[in-house]
């Protein structure tokens, strides 16, 4: 497998995880070659990476795991033991011995191996040392929940955070457990997960099928500050309709079972008081009482940057937000649009589907590199090099999913946020376009025209809330008054189905062009911490593709 580099970097096709994928020829390995002649690679998939010398590509192995003959021995039920773990539960979960190096000891240590299967296979283990405290796996990690093999989907799946409370609820007798295999993540910021994080989570799109069958999940991870991000973000991806949140006093589940004087009732208590996740309803004011806290030591703050600061005295991006972008054809809306996701993107680390029916994805591919580059894609002045354009790319292959339309048939608002929810489950979308509104097949029935619009928003605000995805909505204004560059200023009263726009979006926003100038207007906005009413100007650069800012006007 001998790559072909531009400059230093490279492309190839994963040998670690492709045997086990239906498009074997995508290649998501980015090489990056190094000044000594190492190859430095990373799999955007399944995150394998490490170092080799480039001669050594033609046999990169996929990595195989034997487990011993000898399987556990008394030193490792010794050790469960005090966990709680019996003998049974342990060769019930198919735990085995072996001997493994570990980085922060820095020696070779017995150790207990929790495997990981896929499909009847194994495909990856975890080793927790003993009886000195440290943590390896196999080469490329685990990318399934520890226990998914075993799950009845017709019952409810309980998700805990570690191998080891997993094998606590077994022990319980609660077998329909899985805990994620790489723990909570550790890049957490007022209580959710950070977006660079969103890799880690691939596991939930490989058991969708499972988690999509089963009647509901309780979620019992720690009660840690990790674990809680890590909860939320769990209910987030799988829909928090459908999950159940459980509450104890200790750190962890294991600690309840080891410590309780009745551990079996204690852990059942926990189980079968888990609550429905708050979505929407009736709310007992201690579900807010975090949010409160915060808000009284920070205040309310504001959203994300779009990346200009002008922009951002009026109008921020805040997540769970609809934001309607309107304004004349050629007037750059969908442009700025652009613009702020990229930005977004390169500073938040945040990922977005695109539901885009004037433009084809690779078309849109292009305009996206070329604002990531700031140079042009097609052929001309500024025109981006070889190695720009692959790094762009790559920029574009991780942040970026596009809803297709085929064309053949209307597209509706229903096929449009179920691709959206597929979306957050595979890539931990945080931003939603559909740009624009009038290629949507709106389900009028014997609704007026008006009535159908303001369901269509309040179904897609219903989403942005649940998912804490923020969507832009591109709207055409629906009349043009006068031709040329006189043209009066659209707002959300110039849409057609007008009062439903204004009224049912959080944040409404207009790009004008005016000759060289592009006019930023906020016309409505729900909440002030988020902007306000106001404008201001940006200059387009025609040479890059992208905004610049010049001077503020109020």
């Amino acid at each position: 497998m001998i790559p072909e580099f531009y400059g230093n970097t490279g492309r190839v096709t994963c040998p670690f995880c492709s045997p086990e994928r239906k498009k074997k020829r995508m290649k998501d390995m980015t090489l990056t070659r190094q000044s000594d002649g190492a190859v430095l690679y990373y799999c955007h998939h399944c995150e394998a990476n490490g170092s080799v010398q480039p001669e050594k590509f033609h046999v990169l192995p996929v990595p195989s795991i034997k487990i011993l003959e000898d399987h556990l021995q008394p030193i490792h039920y010794d050790y469960l033991k005090t966990r709680g773990i019996s003998k049974q539960t342990a060769d019930k979960m198919k735990l085995f011995a072996s001997r493994k190096f570990f980085k922060r000891l820095e020696k070779e240590c017995d150790c207990i191996g929790f495997p990981y299967f896929r499909n009847g296979q194994l495909v990856s283990a975890k080793y927790r040392s003993i009886p000195e405290k440290d943590f390896t796996q196999e080469a490329g990690g685990a990318h399934d929940f520890f226990n998914i093999e075993n799950i009845n989907p017709e019952e409810p799946i309980i998700i805990v955070e570690g191998e080891i409370d997993c094998l606590t609820l077994v022990q319980a007798g609660y077998p329909n457990t899985i805990s994620v295999p790489n723990g909570a993540p550790q890049k957490v910021a007022d209580g959710k997960v950070l977006p660079s994080e969103d890799k880690k989570f691939a596991y939930i799109w490989n058991a969708r099928e499972i988690l999509e069958q089963t009647p509901y999940v309780v979620l019992a991870t720690d009660q840690d500050g990790p674990g809680q991000a890590l909860t939320e973000e769990l209910a987030r991806r799988i829909g928090k309709d459908k999950c159940r949140v459980a509450k104890f006093e200790a750190k962890d589940l294991n600690d309840v079972y080891t410590k309780a004087y009745d551990p079996v009732s204690d852990i059942k208590e926990i189980i079968e008081s888990a609550t429905a996740y708050p979505i929407s309803g009736l709310s007992d004011p201690a579900t807010y009482k975090p949010r409160l806290d915060e808000l009284f030591t920070k205040g309310s703050g504001q959203g994300f940057s779009t990346g200009y600061s002008s922009v951002d005295k009026i109008y921020t991006i805040a997540p769970g937000q609809l934001t309607v972008v309107t304004g004349y054809p050629s007037s750059g809306k969908s442009n700025f649009v652009d613009q702020v996701m990229v930005n977004l993107a390169r500073t938040e680390d945040w990922k977005f589907a695109i539901c885009s029916f004037e433009n084809q994805p690779e078309v849109h591919i292009a305009r996206l590199m070329e604002i990531y580059t700031n140079k042009r894609f097609y052929d001309g002045m500024n025109k981006m090099t070889r190695q720009e354009s692959e790094e762009a790319f790559n920029f574009v292959q991780d942040h970026f999913l596009f809803i297709d339309s085929n064309g053949e048939e209307p597209s509706t608002l229903d096929s449009i946020l179920e691709r959206s929810r597929a979306a957050v489950k595979r890539m931990g979308i945080r931003g939603l376009v559909i740009d624009p509104y009038n290629y949507i097949d709106l389900e009028r029935s014997n609704k007026t025209e008006t009535d159908a619009i303001s369901d269509m928003l309040t179904r897609v605000r219903k989403f942005c809330m649940a998912n804490e995805v923020h969507t832009w909505f591109v709207a055409h204004p629906a009349k043009m008054a006068r031709s040329g560059t006189d043209q009066p200023r659209p707002d959300g009263m110039s849409i057609s189905g007008s009062m439903s726009w204004w009224a049912k979006t959080d944040c409404g926003v207009t790009v004008h062009r005016v000759d060289k100038e592009v006019q930023i207007a906020v016309w409505k906005c729900r909440y002030r911490w988020v902007g306000t009413q106001g404008e201001t100007t940006l200059q387009y650069d025609k040479a890059g593709g992208t905004y610049t800012e010049q001077f503020d006007r109020f």
